[in-house]
């Protein structure tokens, strides 16, 4: 029997979670796929399950993120296998159109009929990846992603030009920071110590809470220069349209779940609802279920624990993960 209780808890406990390891699951490191990346496979003793592809979203620890390993480990524990690519791209905080192909190949590799959990901007590539498949995936799960990239972009370089009162308060703007640095190492410029700081901000910032650190380098580092206009000068307009799951509504066959935190600051809840009507629109006859839920902040889980959502959201997933 699929043990629901452990991936609840997994889904509804704080940010304190840690890489332990468990006796229930295997797991393989660096594993080379055929296109050339590199993932990791989290394979339960006794599988109960389905198989999953989980796609992280920015965040330059890619699939070495800690969050991410817990979660795949505590799926593969209570019976799923999870593949976890690192995505190239995604892992270096840019827009890239192979990172969509890339998935695409894993996915097609795959001897079985995976799900794909995407976080972030991964649910959005994950949906494009499923396009057009018509024997896999088994589902995609989308949590926390974008419908049109270069709107959410605008929408976001906006954002970051408005400093809030306590910007130590404010993680997602503190951590966007940080990425429109990252992504101008070379313009601002930034010394080699500097960009190790950096990094080692950026690294740390998905694992817990530096905030303050983070702050601390965007008010003495960056200053009060306009680097969102500097960033947004850069981007490749095509890459970003390509990846527009607007622009590209996915041809689906089978079904979606779009999962959207209900007071995301990086991406408005709003989004949920025209991801599903893009969905919907490239794939009529599929089942699309979208749920805006205090469960998330953005793609992490809540600190409060809210059990009614937990099992509202376990109502979608199961009939989805089990084999």
């Amino acid at each position: 029997m699929f043990d629901w209780l452990r991936v609840a808890a997994v889904l509804s406990r704080a940010r304190d979670l840690r890489l332990r390891e468990d006796a229930r699951c295997t797991v393989e490191r660096n594993v080379r796929a055929a296109n050339g990346w590199l993932l990791d496979r989290y394979g339960p003793k006794r599988p109960s399950g389905g198989s999953l592809i989980l796609l992280h979203g920015w965040t330059l620890r890619g699939k070495d993120h800690t969050r991410l390993q817990v979660f795949a480990q505590s799926l593969a524990a209570a019976g799923v296998e999870c593949i976890v690519p690192h995505v190239p791209g995604l892992a270096a905080l840019t827009f890239e159109a192979d990172d969509v192909r890339g998935v695409r190949a894993i996915l097609d590799a795959c001897p079985t009929s995976p799900g794909i959990l995407g976080f972030s901007m991964g649910g959005g590539y994950g949906l494009l990846a499923a396009s057009g498949a018509q024997d896999r995936p088994r589902f995609v799960v989308s949590v926390g992603s974008y419908a049109d990239l270069a709107e959410s972009f605008r929408r976001a370089m906006v954002w970051g030009r408005q400093t809030p009162a306590v910007p130590i308060k404010q993680e997602a703007w503190v951590y966007q920071k940080l990425a429109v640095a990252w992504r101008l190492r070379d313009v601002i410029p930034l010394s080699l110590p500097l960009q190790q700081e950096l990094r080692g901000l950026l690294e740390a910032f998905c694992e817990g809470d530096n905030v303050e650190d983070s702050w601390s380098f965007c008010h003495r580092v960056l200053g009060d220069t306009d680097w969102e206009t500097v960033d947004e000068s850069r981007q490749d307009a095509r890459a970003m349209a390509a990846l527009s799951v607007v622009g590209h509504p996915p041809r689906l066959a089978c079904p979606a779940i779009i999962l959207h935190g209900e007071n995301d600051p990086s991406m408005p809840s709003a989004e949920a609802q025209r991801l599903a009507d893009a969905v919907r629109h490239g794939s009529p006859d599929i089942r699309v279920d979208v749920m805006v839920t205090e469960l998330l902040e953005h793609i992490r889980p809540s600190v409060a624990f809210h059990p009614g959502e937990v099992l509202r959201l376990l109502r979608l997933l199961a009939p989805l993960v089990r084999a």
